[in-house]
């Protein structure tokens, strides 16, 4: 994985640049003084509350164990729309 070592001054004069770099996956290393900082991505799930992030791993846990329902036409997603 690549990564760009530069100071603060640089990445005020290029953000978009190295936000934009950040995001394909290219490490960010910023340097301000004697101090090291780390920009990256992270996932939208580090955004998401408790609630929503527990009912996200429900769901994902009700896929594995096959609790799903197939919809393959318009008229069965009526029947099921209707039947909840």
């Amino acid at each position: 994985m690549e990564t760009i070592e530069l100071t603060t001054t640089e990445f005020r004069q290029n953000q978009k640049r190295f936000l934009d770099l950040a995001a394909q996956g290219v490490s960010i290393l910023i340097c301000r003084g004697k101090e090291l900082f780390m920009l990256s991505r992270v996932p939208v799930e580090n955004r998401l509350d408790e609630d929503t992030i527990k009912r996200i791993e429900q769901a994902r846990e009700e896929f594995r164990a096959g609790e799903t329902t197939t919809v393959n036409t318009a008229e069965e997603l009526k029947d099921f729309l209707n039947s909840l």
